[in-house]
Order: structure tokens, then sequence, then C-alpha cells
């Protein structure tokens, strides 16, 4: 009878550790898709960043920006470093944020709108109530002013804003609540000073 009881003792908590064990492999997972989330993100920000702020004149001359919406901005940029201007534009549709990419053909080159590659680059994106994707600043920002209206006039534009909020792509069970990601990108061929 003793026996029996220790046996019962030692099976419960063999249970119970391996209980305790697939609990914690459980959430080591959550917490490694949650950070890898982020840090994908995050880098896809800083990759942005950086086109935005190489943005130059096209190779047929054309403004640096071509378009600046609440959700979309639109800008030349070569971003594959081959000597090459191209057309990007990022946009955001649904909760995802999509980059539109045209290189460019012919001389004088042109930037047809169907040879627009485009690729999902960030998932999960909610914008807070009143927030847009892309704010605009011209060239008197010190930090406190707020963004130009839109329509914006393109030729003042001389920052760009761009703030959001994504999620992981964790199980609904296991959601956590989305991260905050922003940037104010200084455009370096734009600048006056």
């Amino acid at each position: 009878m003793e026996v029996l009881i220790v046996v019962a003792i030692a099976a419960s908590l063999v249970i119970i550790a391996s209980n305790f064990s697939g609990n914690v492999n459980d959430l080591n997972i959550l917490i490694s898709q949650q950070l890898q989330s982020k840090s994908d993100t995050a880098q896809t920000l800083q990759i942005m960043t950086s086109e935005i702020r190489s943005a130059s004149l096209s190779q047929n001359g054309s403004y640096p920006i071509d378009a600046a919406g609440t959700s979309s901005f639109a800008f030349y940029s070569d971003i594959n470093k081959d000597g090459r201007v191209e057309h990007v534009r990022y946009f955001l549709s649904s909760s995802t944020i999509y980059k539109g990419v045209i290189e460019p053909t012919g001389t004088p080159a042109t930037y047809p709108t169907s040879s627009e590659v485009v690729t999902d680059v960030i998932d999960n994106v909610t914008l807070a109530s009143s927030t847009p994707l892309f704010s605009y600043y011209d060239a008197n920002y010190t930090g406190i002013q707020s963004a130009l209206t839109i329509p914006v006039s393109i030729s003042a534009i001389r920052l760009v804003g761009v703030s959001f909020f994504s999620s992981s792509g964790a199980s609904a069970q296991q959601s956590q609540p989305p991260q905050y990601f922003s940037a104010l990108i200084d455009i370096r061929n734009l600048r006056s000073n």
C-alpha cells in the first residue's frame, strides 16, 4: 500500500513538472515570436527611413517627391544602389503597409505604373484614431509645430513623419498589445542649409 502511495505521488510530480515545462516552452516561443516580429518591423522601418532620406531627382529630372498623402507616400530614390533612380511608393491598404517599386525604362526615362512591383512590408498595422500613417513638415519645423495640412504642397515638404502600431502574428488567444513605431525623416537632398 505504501509503495502505491509513493508511485502515485511520484506520478503526480512527473505530470506537474511536465505541464510546467510545456508552459515554459510555450511562453518562450511566444516571447521569441514577439521579439522577432518587433525586430523585423523596426528593421523594415529603418530601410524605409534610409530610402526616404535618400530621395533624389528622378532619372528624367522630376522632383524627388511624387505624391504625398496621409496613407501613401511616393518618391524617387536609388534604393538598390545601381546608379538608376527608382520610383518608390509606400502605402497602407487594409492593415498592411506595401511597397511599390518602378524601375526607370527608356531614354528619356519613364516610370510606367504597369511595371510596378508591389511587396508586403509590414503586416498587422493599425493607426491611432487621429494620426495618419504619413505626416509632413516644412523647413521651419523645430519639433513643436503641427504637421502640414493635407493636401500638402509637395515642394514645401522637408521632413516626413511615419507612425503606426503593429502587433505580432501570435495567435488570438495569446495576443499582446500592439507596439508603436515612428520615425521623423529628413530628406537630405531637400535641405535648405
